[in-house]
């Protein structure tokens, strides 16, 4: 058939003798295999019902039955947002790769970055072939994808730096260093958090004078915030999570008291750390995301240290939120009738014990015992 399967076998007990594979996690004896659903994390919802209406021309039956509630018709859409690429190893690329798939399982209508998809702190000819390889990975995204500057995108090193160091060469193969989109009666923004310092031109995220934003900036934000007077909702898009303070200094109090005072300024989304974060204040999201295959410790995947990105749900009066792991979106196609025949066969595997297993008074043993397992199914396992 040239088929290979990969399968994961949670656990079985075989002579008394507890195996696992494929890195599952057994329960303990005196654990259920699948713990009640009473904790706050199984339970908790951010946001309201949706909104159903009772409607004779929507729902139909010929069964005299208590009629069931549709959905309202309201405008809703989704989007997708991506964590850094950069600082991680080669096979960085392919894990933004796998994301890209798993997004297109998902199709939102958009997808956006927070930044840093590239190397970068490098010379024209370097950048050139960095820019080239990540574009060409999100370019198989079925939807568009909407870039935001990050250091790694801009900065430059070696001699002969030019004036904005790579901001040229950014906007001439990513696009602008700030703008904005609306779609859906939603305003989206994105901002630039590299312009360096406004008098010498150096450019360090590390450097409090280098995290200010520029007159020109500022005076754009305002003017497009107060043109989206009438938006639904208002989205922001930013590398450096300025809010946090830290060597980003207190400059945001500035900008957020400008979308406090718009009122329909939902979230904003930064990345850089390379860990989640949640940090609301004034009705406003503030969002820090992980990585897309940049460098990740994954020091508690579970606390957001971990190679994920976020989808987000946008309904009338509200917006939802979901991290989603790279690599755990399946594909339903993917699972055919033969697929499933075949891994129930593998899961009735009985296995050979060629010989007993001799085992002391104590529990201890010095023994050898052969277990064979034939396979059952026209295909190579894995």
């Amino acid at each position: 058939m040239g088929m290979l399967l990969r399968v994961g076998f949670i656990g079985a007990v075989l002579g008394g003798v507890t195996w696992a594979s494929g890195g599952s996690a057994l329960a303990q004896p005196d654990e259920p295999a699948i713990a009640p659903l009473t904790h706050d994390r199984h339970t908790h919802t951010h946001n309201d019902p949706h909104p159903v209406v009772h409607d004779g021309e929507r729902f139909h039956t010929n069964r005299r039955a208590t009629p069931l509630a549709v959905p309202a018709e309201d405008e809703a859409f989704t989007f997708a947002v991506f964590g850094d690429r950069t600082g991680g190893p080669n096979e960085g690329i392919d894990i933004l790769a796998q994301a890209v798939a798993d997004v297109n399982l998902l199709e939102p209508d958009l997808v956006m970055t927070v930044g840093d998809m590239i190397d970068g702190y490098n010379q024209t000819p370097g950048w050139l072939e960095q820019m080239n390889q990540y574009k060409e990975v999100m370019n198989h995204l079925l939807c568009p994808w909407f870039p935001v500057a990050g250091n790694h995108d801009v900065y430059w090193r070696g001699d002969d730096r030019p004036v904005g160091e790579h901001e040229a060469s950014y906007e001439r193969n990513f696009g602008p260093l700030w703008y904005a989109f609306d779609h859906k009666g939603s305003r989206f923004i994105v901002l630039y958090t590299d312009e360096g310092n406004l008098e010498t031109g150096e450019k360090s995220f590390r450097d409090v004078e280098n995290q200010r934003m520029s007159p020109e900036q500022l005076g754009w934000l305002k003017q497009t915030l107060a043109d989206a007077k009438d938006a639904d909702h208002i989205f922001l898009f930013m590398h450096h999570p300025r809010w946090t303070g830290g060597y980003y200094g207190n400059t945001w109090d500035e900008v957020h008291s400008l979308l406090v005072e718009a009122g329909n300024v939902r979230a904003v989304f930064g990345g850089h750390i390379h860990r989640m974060r949640y940090d609301p204040k004034d009705g406003i999201d503030y969002i820090t995301l992980a990585t897309v295959g940049g460098v990740q410790r994954g020091t508690s995947p579970a606390a957001g240290w971990l190679h994920q990105f976020h989808f987000v749900t946008v309904r009338d009066g509200q917006v939802a939120l979901a991290s989603v792991p790279v690599g755990e979106v399946l594909d339903v196609r993917e699972i055919t009738g033969e697929v499933s025949q075949m891994v129930e066969a593998l899961s009735d595997m009985t296995p050979d014990f060629e010989t007993p297993l001799i085992v002391a008074d104590d529990g201890a043993t010095d023994h050898a015992m052969r277990v064979t397992l034939a396979n059952p199914v026209d295909a190579e396992v894995e």
